[in-house]
């Protein structure tokens, strides 16, 4: 039976195996990625019992959203204050104005708000910071709002993602005098953004100052502000802030395996050695992650041996692996293309009774793919959906690359249809590998036609998607096309191209006599600070 490897990993989450509270804060990321909640769908700031919308408040939300969009691409600097933190009371008479004609119809919830506000925030480039602020401080003005945690912790997380950290505590502060709930969801938001921003004593000061808000710090709080330093590599700090009050708050397995996952992020395996020993000294027995946490960070360093090692430990003890200890045993082999080591991981994963996840297949796909076995790559696809494993983009793409290299457009075409039948949703990365392809073949039809369904999917482009558009199109001197998609990744994306692509177009601008699209061009790229106005 042929296998499978990937060098991608998913995240997994000890959610659903710890009480719900603990269920946004102590996912287990792999070690050498730090989670980037603003790719995501869903933003985790939201509480877990946000509801969804109704048809009509999608609709006002949309019409809310493009209002902002708009202004933002029309005005990205709308004000010569360059610190918004310095006046959070800030206001845009024009969108006010249009924010009102769109609400005389309809009434504005919360729900809604929250919407309007992670939408226009859920972007990596040209965040409509101003835009947002005036909406918020518009809406939550207005007599009949009703007020609710959600909207203010979207701009909580929104101004510590632009680290604008006074702004944040200002809407912490609006939610104290207005009587809006405050929580440890609220604290764990500014808690992961002062992280993220590199300002782990920040962190722990905010965790500090919980009982100034009326919000009693508790052993799940303790857990999440340990969980989030962990998370980014701030072991240091959070072994210290666990130190400090392990004496107040009696630490669990969680606690305790999220301390040795962050000095595994760390790359301090001693320390992370030292800590499992101390766990299990305390009496505390580490379960199935904090054992995969450990094997994990062993191979990755090199140490197979020793993951062997505190694998046969784990089996002495009757802890049951589960597919994650297993895809932690495979990854080192997957990336150094040692198939036949990852199929004797696999062979003993089946041996012991494991299933397989989405994971454990996408790295057999993986294996064959680079080997350049497509058939076995796809049998082992088929196997995952007879299993009932949803196949990911993932799968598609490393599939889609093996197709690519061997040049085969038809079986492009099919595998798509496969990936469609299978409801599996292309990401950015599955576009840009099928367009790329399509391009090199000259079916401009079919790049077109991929370009539409990602703005149908709302799948955003990157810089490779607005790259290939614009190769294609200067490559059949089609230099008002280029022009168009270089402006749209300018303008509305807030994308910078780069340079060679930029030299293209102004090239194909100048050969074509368009001297004032060329100046505009040069202006418009200027003015984003993307270039130096030439000499």
């Amino acid at each position: 039976m042929a296998l499978i490897k990937s060098n991608h990993r998913l995240p997994f989450s000890l959610s659903q195996q710890i009480p719900k509270a603990y269920s946004f804060f102590s996912s287990l990321a792999p070690l050498n990625e730090d989670d980037d909640d603003d790719d995501r769908v869903t933003n985790p700031n939201s509480s877990p019992d946000t509801p969804l919308l109704s048809p009509e408040e999608t609709v006002i939300s949309e019409k809310f959203h493009s209002l902002i969009k708009d202004h933002h691409r029309k005005n990205p600097n709308p004000s010569s204050d360059s610190n918004p933190s310095l006046n959070p009371d800030f206001t845009i008479p024009s969108l006010s104005l249009g924010f009102s004609q769109i609400s005389t119809a309809h009434s504005i919830s919360p729900s809604t708000v929250r919407h309007v506000i992670e939408k226009s925030c859920g972007v990596r480039h040209g965040i409509p910071l101003l835009q947002v602020l005036s909406f918020f401080n518009w809406v939550t003005a207005r007599p009949e709002f009703v007020h609710s945690p959600d909207p203010y912790h979207e701009m909580i997380n929104l101004a510590g993602k632009v680290r604008q950290f006074n702004l944040a505590w200002h809407f912490i502060d609006l939610m104290k005098s207005r009587n809006v709930e405050i929580t440890v969801h609220t604290f764990s938001i500014l808690v992961r953004r002062y992280v993220r921003a590199g300002l782990a004593v920040e962190a722990v000061h905010a965790f500090n100052r919980m009982e100034e808000y009326g919000c009693a710090p508790d052993k799940i709080a303790f857990s999440i502000v340990i969980s989030i330093l962990c998370r980014k590599r701030r072991a240091s700090e959070a072994q210290s802030f666990f130190d400090s009050l392990k004496d107040k708050f009696e630490p669990d397995v969680i606690v305790y395996t999220n301390l040795v996952r962050g000095w595994c992020r760390a790359g301090n395996i001693s320390e992370a050695e030292r800590v499992f020993r101390e766990m299990k000294m305390a009496g505390i027995q580490p379960n199935v992650y904090t054992y995969s946490i450990v094997i994990d960070a062993l191979c990755r360093c090199g140490q197979i041996t020793r993951a062997h090692d505190v694998f046969a430990e784990m089996l002495e003890v009757g802890c049951e692996p589960n597919s994650i200890t297993f895809n932690n045993l495979m990854r080192v082999h997957v990336k150094a293309s040692r198939t036949e080591k990852v199929l004797q991981v696999y062979n003993q994963m089946k041996r012991l009774g494991c299933e397989a996840d989405t994971i454990t297949y996408n790295f057999l796909i993986d294996c064959h793919c680079k080997d350049g076995k497509l058939e076995d790559a796809v049998k082992v696809l088929n196997l995952m959906v007879r299993k009932g494993c949803s196949p990911n983009s993932s799968t598609f793409n490393m599939i889609f690359r093996c197709i690519s290299k061997l040049g085969d457009v038809n079986g492009a075409h099919r595998m798509y249809s496969k990936m469609k039948d299978l409801k599996c949703e292309p990401n950015t990365a599955s576009y840009n590998i099928l367009m790329q392809m399509f391009a090199t073949s000259k079916s401009t039809d079919m790049v077109l036609k991929l370009k539409k369904e990602m703005e149908e999917n709302e799948v955003e482009p990157n810089v490779n998607t607005y790259r290939i558009l614009i190769t294609m199109y200067c490559g059949m001197g089609h230099w008002n096309n280029a022009y168009k998609y270089i402006r749209e990744m300018i303008e509305e994306k807030c994308l910078k191209p780069g340079s060679s692509v930029y030299e293209m177009v102004l090239q194909q601008l100048r050969r074509a006599g368009q001297l004032q699209k060329h100046e505009e061009l040069v202006e418009k790229m200027v003015d984003r600070g993307f270039t130096a106005r030439p000499l």
